[in-house]
């Protein structure tokens, strides 16, 4: 099984931008920690696409959203901007690991962002989505 989730939160702790804001702090949905320290990123899966059976190519396709939390807009903000660095255009071969069994990315796009807060924590979000293509 591949986890596209997963091989995206290695890629990002590869980067060496964003790991200069959030360390290794980058997780995969549901693997956040109880208190976790700020800033940090989580990873999910928003949907996946599967080629249809006629298709002739080995390519699959996901959208992938990446969200910054971080104590102030402009903070979060400027993660969001490390983020769609790392990923938007870029070819990701991820080694094989026991969850993403070698995941290359071919290609991905930035689909946007949406900054968010949350008043109760209080937090600043920016949600990245990608259109990821691998194989």
């Amino acid at each position: 099984m591949r986890d596209i989730p997963l091989a995206v939160v290695a890629a990002l702790k590869a980067n060496t931008a964003v790991a200069a804001i959030v360390s290794a702090r980058v997780y995969r949905k549901g693997s956040v920690p109880v208190n976790p320290t700020v800033p940090y990123i989580v990873v999910s899966k928003v949907d996946n696409n599967r080629d249809g059976d006629t298709s002739t190519t080995r390519y699959e396709h996901s959208r992938v959203r990446c969200t910054g939390f971080e104590t102030t807009d402009i903070k979060a903000d400027i993660l969001s901007e490390a983020i769609a660095d790392a990923l938007h255009r870029q070819t990701i071969t991820v080694p094989a690991t026991s969850t993403t069994s070698g995941v290359y990315l071919v290609s991905i796009f930035d689909a946007g962002s949406m900054p968010d807060e949350n008043t109760d924590i209080p937090l600043y979000m920016y949600h990245r989505d990608f259109m990821i293509e691998y194989c």
